[in-house]
């Protein structure tokens, strides 16, 4: 599965340039880490997984807090997770993020 990312930053307009992004996947032994990215200057970061990796359960955790602590910011939350419950081996899916200090909204594509 490919995931693609695009987070814009509703406080000022941009694409949210180095925000952290990290996708989980749920398994015997809880939330298990298999990726890990920034977001680049256009606000997109895109995960490739194995096809058969993602297999159930998973979650893309951003992390608002120090994105927002950067731009001298305080965030109402300190996170935004979003939980997916996968898709076939060769889907490309794409997840939009509009996000401010005190709210965000999500919309996914396959």
């Amino acid at each position: 599965m490919k995931l693609v990312v695009s987070v814009m930053d509703g406080t000022n307009g941009q694409p949210a340039d180095g925000l952290s992004v990290r996708l989980e996947q749920f398994g015997l032994d809880g939330w298990r880490r298999i990726w890990k990215g920034i977001t680049g200057e256009d606000g997109r970061s895109g995960c490739a997984v194995s096809p058969g990796e993602i297999d159930g359960f998973s979650r893309l955790t951003l992390e608002t807090d120090r994105y927002f602590a950067t731009l001298g910011l305080r965030p109402f939350y300190s996170h935004i997770t979003v939980e997916l419950s996968g898709g076939e081996p060769h889907d490309r899916q794409e997840l939009s993020v509009v996000l401010t200090p005190h709210g965000y909204v999500v919309c996914g594509a396959g």
